[in-house]
């Protein structure tokens, strides 16, 4: 059986305008965390000894800001814990100005094969409007580290729907991401969450955002530069080169196995849904005098595990395997749902190939609407 195993790091040297995510910037913190940290890796081990870990993911908050020889421990626990699968794909997040020559050479060292920057848009102008700590050059540096030291398997995390964002930003964001040679892409609109200093802004008509046609045709624009270079859209929001996929997210997406670690962290193991504590203060001193961190736990029943599968399948361009489907849960997708697949097939928005039922390109334009019709 294969496991995936998520770290996570709660910190970052300042918040961004438009993150929602729990997250502390209390850096002094850093070194009783990572402490804690391990000890909850060793320990949580016995649970996981019949499996295989096949991904590692390091997320945050802001992995690369945690000082020399954390990450190396990190990893080194689990190597050392856990079953690791010869061809493992471990993938750090980072900040382009967090990212040093010494800390790339470190991560490589200690077996990381992917990299995932934070870059949003290479507008300086953007950059300051959403909060972000870095410049676009402090990007273009950071690339240059990471290659240095050997890295190939590069991704860059970008934003559309920015505040005052113009299709020619997305072209000049998309235009270095080539030009530097990037294996990955992920593209991500923007959502205005409340309680963020950017949703105030916009609120108060200090900042605003770009109208949903303009953003749909950066988004369309997108999908056709991304094509033309030779990446391919696996995900409703991820592009890559051949055989640069990430493996983890995939994963996720086919609702496969994965425990996380650290304050904060979700899981989903053998149907049940678990998630630590999102307080770092509590998460150290309940580590330290061996009480639990669990702060969620839940089983979940048949019926929700099918109406997720669906979701997050279709979310992937490939689609829900209708075999291993109706293996699964011993419902024949096709036969349950006939009517309502037939209806959107014939309006272009679904299909189906080689045992797989998937969205077209028209469809993820409406996939919520696919989903709800699948599901209820």
């Amino acid at each position: 059986m294969n496991l995936g195993i998520y770290v996570h790091i709660p910190f970052c040297v300042s918040k961004c305008l438009y993150c929602n995510f729990y997250s502390v910037t209390k850096l002094d913190l850093v070194n009783d965390y990572v402490l804690a940290l391990v000890k909850e890796i060793k320990r949580e081990s016995d649970k996981y000894k019949d499996y295989t870990i096949d991904t590692i993911f390091i997320g945050g908050g802001t992995p690369s800001v945690l000082p020399t020889g954390s990450i190396s421990s990190i990893i080194n626990t689990i190597k050392k814990h856990y079953k690791i699968a010869p061809n493992c794909e471990i993938t750090i997040e980072s900040n382009p100005n967090t990212i040093s020559y010494t800390n790339a050479l470190e991560w490589q060292n200690a077996g990381v094969n992917r990299v995932s920057v934070g870059l949003q848009s290479t507008s300086d102008r953007l950059l300051k409007k959403i909060g972000r700590a870095h410049t676009f050059n402090d990007f273009v540096l950071a690339i240059d580290n990471l290659k240095k030291v050997g890295f190939k398997n590069i991704n860059a995390d970008i934003m559309l729907g920015l505040p005052t964002q113009k299709q020619g930003d997305l072209r000049s964001t998309l235009k270095h991401c080539f030009r530097l040679g990037l294996t990955h892409l992920s593209a991500y609109t923007l959502i205005l969450e409340e309680e963020t200093p950017l949703y105030d802004l916009v609120k108060e008509g200090k900042l605003k955002l770009p109208s949903e046609g303009k953003t749909l045709n950066m988004f369309n624009y997108l999908l056709k530069q991304t094509g033309l270079c030779g990446y391919n859209r696996y995900e409703v929001s991820n592009f890559s080169l051949p055989n640069y996929e990430c493996k983890h997210n995939l994963n996720c997406w086919n609702m496969c196995d994965y425990v996380g670690f650290g304050c904060a962290s979700h899981s989903f193991v053998a149907g049940r849904r678990f998630a630590n504590i999102s307080n770092v203060q509590e998460y150290i001193a309940n580590i330290s005098s061996s009480k639990s961190v669990l702060e969620f736990e839940e089983q979940i029943e048949k019926n929700e595990l099918i109406e997720e599968t669906i979701m997050l399948g279709l979310r992937t361009t490939r689609g829900i395997n209708l075999t291993l489907f109706k293996e699964k849960f011993k419902v024949d997708l096709l036969k349950s749902k006939q009517k309502q697949i037939e209806n959107l097939t014939n309006l272009g928005l679904i299909n189906i190939k080689d045992d797989y039922l998937f969205a077209t390109t028209q469809g993820f334009y409406v996939l919520n609407q696919i989903i709800v019709d699948l599901v209820e």
